[in-house]
């Protein structure tokens, strides 16, 4: 399993520094700064073709009502679905531990942490929140709207009552 470190770091810089309004019209002017190609689908949500060196480079964009939630961007090669579970998770554990460092290194000490099957390393910036996640077969870098993750910390919340 490889992980595009460098362009998770270029693309966490370009997000903290970007000038973000959470609504769709942004991401036509992120993907030309990044250098990324926004497709258009038919009747689904747009998406995005990354430079990402991955053998999936693509980010899924979540949208609801003309505002940004989230955009996933795959930022390991997803795992082989033949290879043993314990092999993948250790690729993915791996991967996610260098691309947190490489991330701490470049946004500072993280803001948010969640350790286990869901490990996440989050940092709150101004205008975005830039997420590490490892799932079961992937690691994604997240760039999720502040409005959204007020949603999900409130949810959270409301959960732990």
């Amino acid at each position: 399993m490889h992980a595009d470190i460098d362009g998770a770091v270029r693309i966490a810089r370009l997000a903290a520094e970007f000038d973000w309004t959470g609504k769709v019209n942004d991401l036509e002017p992120f993907c030309a700064a990044a250098g990324w190609e926004l497709v258009q689908g038919e009747d689904i949500s747009p998406w995005i073709r990354t430079d990402f060196a991955v053998n999936s480079p693509v980010a899924p964009v979540h949208l609801m009502k003309r505002q940004i939630d989230l955009v996933s961007i795959y930022a390991t090669d997803l795992a082989d679905p033949e290879a043993p579970y314990t092999l993948v998770e250790r690729e993915v554990n791996d991967c996610f531990v260098e691309l947190g460092q490489a991330l701490t290194d470049t946004l500072g000490t993280p803001t948010r942490r969640e350790a286990g099957d869901d490990a996440m390393l989050g940092w709150d910036l101004p205008k975005i929140v830039i997420r590490l996640t490892a799932s079961d077969a992937i690691v994604v870098l997240e760039l999720v709207s502040r409005q959204y993750q007020a949603e999900l910390d409130e949810y959270r919340e409301e959960d732990d009552d």
